[in-house]
């Protein structure tokens, strides 16, 4: 669920380094999809659950060990070849979640590698265009990208996305899901679970071990920046 805006010429531009276009061409073909934000039911791809009868919450039906992770304030990704789960629970509102996630414009001002974003169009049937730039630093180079993205907006709770164009990726679909978050049962929620599921692959020719893991880690890397952007937005209302 960028989830973190430019000249629409950008999107005509090769963004090739110039020195290095043939070395490197490959790996760049998946950079542009690594750090969006934005979503599409993926088989299989769900946050796996424990047993739902014995807890309340959205984070108390996660494995015991995904649970921990998340409640001392870090971020988690799990899967494997393209496919993944990553989720952060962050102190704040709902409301302050989703004008995160939907704040298109400035995904460049606090989304890591997203150089700029740009919405295209916004139809009427709540499905909105978007257009994102992006960089890679891989090794001494870096590396330019770009996708063209299809959006859709559901309840105030949910954007899934899925790839209409790229120079680099053959495929990307998925969705940001945010849900509240109680201390205890019956309680105001305090906090709010944001996850994001996603699948992608890129184009033939490109490195796949290495396009697995550095897409794993910057998806880590992009869900701990939303959380800190979260966080800020909610002390800026307390002030």
């Amino acid at each position: 669920m960028q989830l973190n805006c430019p000249n629409q010429n950008r999107s005509n531009q090769s963004f090739r380094n110039s020195s290095h276009t043939m070395q490197f061409k490959p790996i760049g073909r998946w950079l542009a999809g690594v750090t969006i934000l934005g979503l599409v039911s993926i088989s299989g791809m769900a946050p796996v659950r424990a047993d739902s009868g014995l807890f309340n919450s959205a984070v108390d039906q996660l494995p015991a060990a995904t649970r921990t992770i998340l409640r001392s304030g870090s971020s988690i990704v799990t899967g494997e070849k393209g496919k993944y789960v990553a989720q952060v629970l962050v102190t704040g509102s709902m409301d302050t979640a989703w004008s995160v996630l939907t704040d298109y414009e400035n995904f460049a001002r606090f989304l890591p590698n997203v150089e700029s974003n740009k919405v295209l169009e916004m139809r009427k049937d709540s499905k909105i265009i978007m257009e994102q730039v992006s960089f890679q630093q891989v090794f001494l180079f870096t590396i330019k990208s770009r996708v063209k993205l299809a959006l859709t907006e559901s309840n105030r709770q949910r954007v899934d996305f899925k790839l209409q164009d790229s120079d680099q990726l053959q495929s990307m679909t998925g969705y940001w899901q945010i849900e509240p978050i109680a201390p205890y049962q019956g309680a105001t929620p305090t906090q709010v679970l944001i996850t994001q599921v996603v699948e992608s692959q890129p184009k033939s020719g490109t490195p796949r071990d290495t396009f697995y893991d550095i897409f794993k880690n910057t998806l880590s890397k992009t869900m701990s920046a939303v959380g800190r952007e979260m966080t800020k937005r909610e002390a800026a209302k307390s002030k």
